[in-house]
C-alpha cells in the first residue's frame, strides 16, 4: 500500500523532494530486516524511479547503491548506461559490473566513463589492458595515476605506442621502473615525433630537413641507450628493431662509429641467421674473409663492404692500444681513417654513407674539443687556486714571522735585563756556568712560547 501510495505521489511531486524519496527507497532496500515480498515492492518502485526525468533523481540512487554488492543488477546496469552524470558514478565504484559490461564500456562510451572505469577502486588486467588498448589518452592517463592498477609490460608498451606523443604521458612512462627496454626506444621515437612537429610548426626550420635531423638524433639516443642495456635487453631490441624496419645500413655504420659492437654484433646474427658468439668472434679477430661471408649472409649492400671492414678494424686496434684515448677521441679517429681509407666504388649508398660519416666526423670533433676545453678549463682553475693559496700562506707567514719577531725581541730584551740584574747580585761561578749551559736552551724556549702566543693572538 504504501508503495502504491509512493507511485502515486512521485507523479506530482517537486524533483528536490523526489531526489529525497530516492535515497530513503534506496536506503530502504539495503536494509536486513525487510521481508522478500517488501523488497520486491521497492525493487518495483526504484525500477519506475530509473524512468524519472530529472538526472539529479537517478543520481540519487547512483549514489546510495555506490559500492554496494547487494543493489539491484538490473538497476546498476541502467545507471551505468544513463547520462554521464549517472553514469560516472556508478562506472566508477560498482562492483556488480563484470569484466566484460565494463570493457564494451570501454570501447563504445564516453572519454568520461572511461575516466570513470580508470579510477575504480579495483581493476583487473583484463580492464587495465583493454584501456591501454582502446582507451583514450585521457583515460590512459586516469589508469596510470590509480594506485590499484598493477601493469605489464605489454599493457605499458600499447600505452607508448598510442600515446607516447603526448609530453604527459610520456614523462609518466619514463618515471617508471617496469617498462620494457623496447619501450623506452619507443618513447625515444615519440619524443623525436613530437620534437620534429613543434620545429616545422615554429618555422625554425623546413619540414624534411627537421625530420632528417631529428631522425639522426633519435638514431644517436637509441644506439646509446642500447649500448647502457643488458645482454637480454639487446637481444630484443634488435630483434624489434629489425621488425619495425629501423635497423638499416645507416644505421648500423653509426652503431659501428660510436662503438656500440655488441649492438652490431647482436644485428648481424639476426640479419644473418649466424650465432651471436661466432659474430663476436668473428668481428674481435682479423679474419677478412669470414667477415665476408657473414656481411654477405646478412644481406647489406656490397658497395658498403669496405666501410664497414674498415671501421670494425680501426676499432679493433683503437680498443686493443695501450693508449688512454677518450671514446669521443676513437670515434673522431674511426670515421677520419675510414673517409681517409676508403677508395672503392661509388654508389648512392656509398655517397649517404660517406656524408653519414663527415657527419659523425664532425660530431665526434666538436664531443673532443667539449671535453679537451672543459678539461683545460679546470686545470686553469686550479691552477689559479693553486696560485691564490699560495699567494695566501705567504702572506700569512710573513705577518707570523714579523709578529714572532717583534715578540722574540722583546721577550728576549726583558730576559737579557733579568739575567744582568742576576749578575749584579750574585757573582757566583754556579751562576756564570747556569748561564753558559742553559741560555741557548732558553733562548730557544723564548722563542717558542712567543711563537705560539703569536699563533694563540692570530686565532683570537
Amino acid at each position: 500500500m504504501v508503495i502504491e501510495y509512493f507511485l502515486k505521489w512521485n507523479e506530482t511531486a517537486t524533483v528536490s523532494k523526489r531526489i529525497e524519496a530516492a535515497y530513503a527507497m534506496a536506503r530502504a532496500y539495503l536494509r536486513n530486516d525487510i521481508t522478500e515480498e517488501e523488497r520486491d515492492d521497492i525493487e518495483a518502485a526504484l525500477t519506475k524511479i530509473l524512468e524519472d526525468p530529472a538526472p539529479a533523481v537517478r543520481a540519487a540512487l547512483a549514489e546510495t547503491f555506490g559500492a554496494r554488492k547487494k543493489a539491484p543488477k538490473h538497476i546498476i546496469n541502467a545507471l551505468a548506461a544513463d547520462t554521464l552524470d549517472v553514469s560516472i558514478i556508478t562506472l566508477s565504484q560498482s562492483p556488480l559490473l563484470h569484466d566484460i559490461e565494463l570493457v564494451e564500456f570501454i570501447k563504445t562510451s564516453e572519454i568520461d566513463n572511461q575516466i570513470a572505469i580508470a579510477c575504480r577502486p579495483w581493476l583487473s588486467e583484463t580492464v587495465i589492458a583493454a584501456i591501454a588498448e582502446f582507451g583514450s589518452k585521457d583515460a590512459c592517463m586516469a589508469v596510470m595515476m590509480n594506485p590499484v592498477a598493477e601493469f605489464s609490460q605489454d599493457n605499458l608498451h600499447a600505452i607508448a605506442q598510442r600515446f607516447g606523443d603526448v609530453t604527459e604521458i610520456r614523462l609518466m612512462l619514463l618515471e617508471r621502473d617496469d617498462i620494457a627496454a623496447e619501450t623506452r626506444l619507443i618513447l625515444i621515437d615519440k619524443l623525436g615525433s613530437a620534437l620534429s612537429s613543434l620545429v616545422i610548426s615554429k618555422g625554425w626550420m623546413q619540414a624534411p630537413k627537421a625530420e632528417k635531423a631529428v631522425a639522426e638524433a633519435c638514431d644517436k639516443a637509441s644506439i646509446i641507450f642500447v649500448a647502457n642495456a643488458s645482454n637480454d635487453d639487446v637481444t630484443h631490441l634488435v630483434r624489434n628493431m629489425i621488425e619495425s624496419g629501423k635497423i638499416s645500413v645507416n644505421y648500423l655504420l653509426r652503431a659501428v662509429c660510436m662503438g656500440n659492437i655488441t649492438l652490431v654484433a647482436q644485428a648481424f646474427a639476426e640479419l644473418s641467421g649466424v650465432r651471436f658468439s661466432r659474430v663476436e668472434a668473428i668481428l674481435t679477430k682479423d679474419r677478412k674473409s669470414a667477415f665476408k661471408a657473414l656481411y654477405d649472409r646478412a644481406g647489406l649492400p656490397q658497395s658498403a663492404f669496405v666501410i664497414f671492414q674498415i671501421a670494425i678494424a680501426s676499432w679493433r686496434r683503437l680498443l686493443t692500444s695501450t693508449n688512454d684515448i677518450n671514446q669521443a677521441r676513437m670515434q673522431y679517429l674511426v670515421t677520419k681513417e675510414v673517409l681517409e681509407s676508403y677508395i672503392g666504388h661509388k654508389d648512392h649508398v656509398v655517397d649517404d654513407l660517406i656524408l653519414l660519416l663527415r657527419k659523425l666526423s664532425a660530431e665526434a670533433a666538436r664531443d673532443h674539443s667539449r671535453i679537451k676545453a672543459e678539461e683545460l678549463k679546470n686545470r686553469a682553475i686550479e691552477a689559479e687556486v693553486i696560485v691564490e693559496v699560495h699567494n695566501d700562506v705567504e702572506e700569512v707567514e710573513t705577518i707570523l714571522i714579523d709578529d714572532i719577531a717583534i715578540n722574540t725581541d722583546e721577550i728576549v730584551a726583558e730576559f737579557e735585563k733579568g739575567v744582568t740584574q742576576m749578575q749584579e747580585i750574585q757573582t757566583y761561578d754556579s751562576v756564570e756556568i747556569i748561564e753558559d749551559d742553559y741560555r741557548p736552551d732558553i733562548s730557544k724556549a723564548v722563542i717558542n712560547v712567543a711563537m705560539a702566543k703569536s699563533h694563540m693572538s692570530k686565532a683570537a
